[in-house]
């Protein structure tokens, strides 16, 4: 009789950067026999990878990790891994001893050595295929650098993660070659700083612009997209490179943070305001087509009414296609923790100033979806919309996945995973709705 795998349920939290090493961890343990199972019930295993990034986050890891120690049966073992439990290990293994085997940020063959695993014999757990598990088949994201240099005040990664730790330019070829083979059509690049790719290695042909450059020989994928750029490191290169490239989707995810030189020197960001402006008007100009997303932190210490009119004078000037705001949370081990000269903002204020943004964006979104009626996009079909008078659920390429806005085929056939032409019908803020064209 053939042995029974032993069968694992995974539960993910956090950014896309954490997901990747959920799928690297569970593409490990299916190498040594396991299979993953889609209900905690039947289950050996239950895996719960957490997010310890900002107070929420935290807050909602622990609450995923206690829903599973409720429902943990007697034969079953539970694991967390992740940045919450590299960050408060020591402490959650007093708190919660329920948890039979804690891991911090993803370390091949880390945990399996806990588990008192051994990998087959000859096996290097780094470069084994990771399980996607981000629910699309046709789409993937390739890290491509581990921890960050940047010191922001505000941020604890570095923290966690470390310096930055860039992968080699053959090895993320050959795994986007893997993706390609196995039907990705759509690659997201990510890391704590994208732009920054390869630059600690202070080494020729080790950039940004020189992976994109091999992907594009190296592959044919129809949609290589990029995240988490960070300002300081965008040259004309890069951004001439996206400029000719169709498969470069015109889309660039850029986190600002604030506009403001005080605040900007308060949060050790390494730029000024006029230098960021500079850049985003360089941008608007070489890729008059791109949509730009960013993230704007309001009520950092001492950020004064002129520092938040300031922010909202680049918001009105640049107008970002999407728009993402937090309220500064102060988080223990990061460098505003010690700078006790500057005055706390108001919560109140901070969440008025939060709110502002947002009636200022959704105005936005409204304007630019009524704008879009009658114009043809490219769409990828990402799902069949079930139970629903829709027949999918898509993106165009100004839209990220799980971040941005949607499409709503109305009316036509296609296949998941595939392109089409499409007229704009109707729309609202964050969604437009049509028709595929033959």
């Amino acid at each position: 009789m053939p042995t029974r795998k032993p069968k694992i349920f995974v539960v993910h939290l956090g950014c896309s950067k954490n997901q990747v090493d959920a799928e690297r961890l569970v593409g490990e343990m299916l190498n040594v026999g396991f299979e993953t199972t889609e209900t905690a019930s039947k289950a050996d295993y239950i895996l719960v990878n957490t997010c310890g990034f900002i107070e929420a986050a935290k807050e909602e890891s622990i609450n995923a990790i206690l829903a599973q120690v409720k429902g943990k049966k007697a034969k079953q073992k539970l694991i967390v891994t992740g940045c919450l439990s590299k960050r408060y290990g020591e402490e959650l293994e007093k708190e919660i001893p329920e948890v039979d085997f804690w891991a911090g940020t993803y370390q091949p063959g880390e945990l399996l050595a806990k588990m008192g695993i051994d990998q087959p014999a000859g096996c290097n757990p780094a470069k084994l295929p990771r399980l996607n598990l981000g629910g699309l088949p046709h789409h993937a994201y390739l890290k491509i650098a581990e921890g960050c240099n940047r010191r922001c005040a505000y941020c604890a990664i570095p923290n966690i993660r470390g310096l930055q730790k860039s992968t080699s330019i053959a090895d993320l070829v050959k795994e986007a070659k893997e993706l390609e083979a196995q039907g990705i059509k759509e690659i997201t690049l990510i890391a704590q700083d994208t732009t920054f790719f390869g630059r600690e290695k202070k080494k020729e042909g080790e950039t940004l612009t020189d992976l994109l450059k091999a992907l594009l020989a190296e592959t044919n994928i129809p949609w290589i997209r990029m995240l988490y750029w960070y300002p300081a490191f965008i040259d004309d290169e890069l951004l001439d490179l996206m400029a000719k490239e169709p498969r470069l989707v015109k889309y660039i995810d850029m986190p600002i943070q604030h506009s403001s030189d005080p605040v900007l020197k308060n949060m050790l960001r390494k730029y000024t305001r006029q230098e960021l402006r500079d850049i985003l008007r360089k941008i608007r100009t070489k890729l008059p087509d791109v949509t730009l997303r960013t993230t704007v932190l309001v009520g950092f210490p001492g950020e004064t009414h002129e520092d938040f009119e300031d922010l909202m004078d680049l918001l009105q000037e640049i107008k970002f296609e999407h728009l993402g705001g937090f309220v500064f949370s102060p988080e223990e081990g990061t460098p505003v923790m010690t700078m006790k000269k500057l005055a706390p903002v108001d919560e109140s204020d901070a969440r008025a100033r939060l709110d502002a943004i947002t009636d200022f964006q959704e105005e936005l979104a409204a304007q630019r979806a009524e704008e879009m009626i009658g114009k043809t996009v490219t769409v990828i079909l990402d799902e069949e919309a079930e139970e629903s008078e829709y027949h999918f659920y898509g993106r165009t390429e100004g839209n990220s996945l799980d971040t941005d806005d949607i499409v709503k085929v109305l009316e036509g056939d296609g296949e998941v995973g595939t392109f089409r032409q499409a007229l704009v019908v109707d729309a609202e803020p964050h969604e437009l709705i049509v028709k595929l064209l033959d």
